[in-house]
């Protein structure tokens, strides 16, 4: 770090703007602890500035775009990977967790639209040529635009994808892309009582909310589930769980259970991060749960159901 006159030495640090003082004359010699090599004590730092969001976001931007163009050096030496599953079952408890860290890029649901990007982050602005290659070259897309040259920092790079994603040409060649390149590392997230996924899409379909970002709790009112409804849940999303294993099989897998992650994070995040080859460190959520009353409360018609599914392979779901 040099010093000089009135130096306004400034930087970005873990999401954090730090600008010095004008640190005391020493002819630009490096700056220690004690003060500058001139044996002077420095000024004191001024106190360090939390960026918002926003401004992460749009730094993050630019330093992407300046790799992209040549501007900032890059690479494509980091762990790739894919956060598998479907909807309501903890995928963005685990997207965010993984992204807490600043070495690690996740992205959100992008193949859900086959015709935008939503790349679930302001981080990435979309361009002409990167819709192109989305909505006609899906292989080029993942392999130009997705897994595209990082800064340097970044040690793991990855996406959400759901087994209903890209289930048409020539969307459908994202599956072929994936199972060629078995370097691809897999975290395959699963909840293990899916009448709590059933529930939860319902209930995120109704009021529109699909994740909650600040915390506000918000009253959910009961509903009525269907049998039919509840038990065609509860068959496909078993299937889509075993053959999306099956699918998988060659390539580095990790599965992660919602429930074991909800209750103890920390411990899972260890195993998550292991797999991803990058050193342990604390995971904080960026997400609230948006809702914990009991099943008994949440569906009106809890009891009926629980006497329908007696017996079946579905009863140890109506524990309560």
């Amino acid at each position: 770090m040099l010093c000089g006159k009135a130096c306004g030495i400034s930087c970005v640090r873990d999401g954090e703007y730090v600008q010095n003082e004008p640190l005391t004359a020493c002819g630009g010699k490096s700056f220690t602890p004690s003060g500058c090599a001139s044996g002077r004590p420095s000024k004191s730092p001024k106190p360090v500035l939390k960026l918002t969001n926003k401004a992460m976001a749009d730094i993050a931007s630019l330093r992407n775009s300046a790799v992209s163009w040549g501007l900032l050096p890059g690479h494509r030496d980091y762990v790739r990977f894919i956060l598998l599953g479907r909807s309501r079952t903890g995928s963005n408890l685990l997207r965010g967790l993984i992204q807490s860290r600043h070495d690690v890029t996740v992205h959100g649901e992008i193949f859900k639209n086959p015709e935008a990007v939503e790349w679930g982050t302001d981080r990435l602005p979309v361009a002409r040529r990167t819709l192109q290659h989305y909505r006609t070259d899906p292989e080029r897309f993942l392999e130009s635009d997705v897994f595209r040259r990082a800064p340097l920092a970044i040690k793991a790079l990855g996406f959400k994808l759901f087994y209903y994603h890209a289930q048409h040409q020539p969307g459908a060649l994202v599956w072929d892309y994936l199972r060629t390149h078995r370097g691809i590392r897999v975290i395959h997230i699963k909840r293990r009582n899916i009448l709590r996924t059933h529930l939860s899409r319902i209930r995120a379909e109704q009021s529109n909310s699909w994740v909650d970002l600040e915390g506000r709790a918000r009253a959910a009112t009961p509903v009525e589930l269907d049998f039919a409804d509840c038990e065609q849940a509860f068959v496909r999303t078993r299937a889509w769980e075993q053959e999306y294993d099956r699918f998988f099989s060659e390539h580095p897998l990790l599965e992660v259970v919602y429930e074991e992650l909800a209750a103890d994070h920390s411990r899972e995040m260890v195993r998550v991060q292991e797999f991803l080859s990058l050193e342990p460190l604390e995971a904080l959520p960026q997400t609230h749960k948006q809702s914990s009353d009991p099943l008994t409360e949440a569906i009106v018609n809890y009891a009926g159901l629980k006497l329908a599914f007696k017996g079946t392979p579905w009863a140890g779901f109506f524990a309560e």
